[in-house]
């Protein structure tokens, strides 16, 4: 049995959705509540001490790590592919996996920046502290501590900013040969970086401008297209199981 710890409000969550929905696996859709805090109880800290989603719960056994998970999921139910059989090509997909995850921390100070800023500054002092002591991993409880104190500078959201740009200019490179991310095969690479490109559509479209990414525009419209994107990205979808299926996981008692 699969069992997927998931947020809708996660990019992560919606890779590792996308490539469940791609290959037609079912999964138990375990809903952890970010609002409340739930990655912090100690319940979901069991199954992943570094207190983040998604965490793919298979036979009992926690995988943790989008980019981790994909694999795994790769290894263990291999059809269909999402990985290229030529061995140039799954590197490439794999550095474009690595792309997104070298670029997340930035993703995450801007959309912190644009959307959750206000309400972690709402909290009481004692619930941030409380929050604070926590968190497991270090760089998340900086980040807590500089969203509570006022958030970024100016300057540091635009250079990550800039850092988003650097890897759309390289996917506009990267996707003259061919119609996805490692060629002509679509793969986990393009699972990947959708939530990269999706969020960046929701923080700063004016980015995407398709005189300047041409190709990084029709390579976003053709994965929006597909009826595994559709269903995992349709506005206002939060989970892709159906209700009777979803069990939510909220505070952090």
């Amino acid at each position: 049995m699969l069992e997927l710890y998931h947020s809708g409000l996660s990019t992560c969550s919606k890779q590792v959705r996308l490539a469940l929905v791609e290959k037609g696996l079912p999964y138990v859709s375990r809903y952890v509540e970010l609002q409340h805090h739930a990655q912090l109880s100690a319940a979901y800290l069991r199954l992943n001490p570094w207190g983040v989603v998604p965490t793919l719960v298979h036979d009992g056994r926690p995988i943790v790590n989008s980019a981790a998970i994909a694999e795994y999921l790769e290894d263990v139910f291999p059809d269909p592919a999402l990985r290229p059989s030529d061995p140039a090509a799954r590197s490439r997909m794999r550095l474009w996996i690595w792309a997104a995850d070298m670029v997340h921390p930035a993703l995450q100070n801007a959309t912190y920046d644009a959307v959750l800023k206000q309400k972690m500054t709402d909290l009481e002092p004692a619930e941030i502290e409380r929050l604070l002591d926590r968190m497991p991993a270090p760089e998340r409880r900086e980040r807590m501590r500089r969203i509570v104190g006022g958030g970024f500078e100016r300057d540091e959201i635009e250079h990550a900013f800039e850092r988003l740009g650097f890897v759309m200019e390289r996917a506009e490179a990267d996707l003259a040969d061919g119609p996805w991310l490692a060629g002509e095969a679509y793969s986990l690479a393009d699972i990947a970086m959708l939530a990269i490109v999706h969020r960046l559509t929701e923080l700063r479209p004016a980015m995407l401008d398709r005189d300047r990414f041409p190709r990084v525009n029709d390579w976003l419209d053709r994965m929006m297209d597909r009826p595994a994107v559709r269903r995992v990205y349709a506005p206002g979808t939060e989970e892709t199981p159906p209700r009777p299926q979803q069990h939510t996981i909220s505070g952090m008692a």
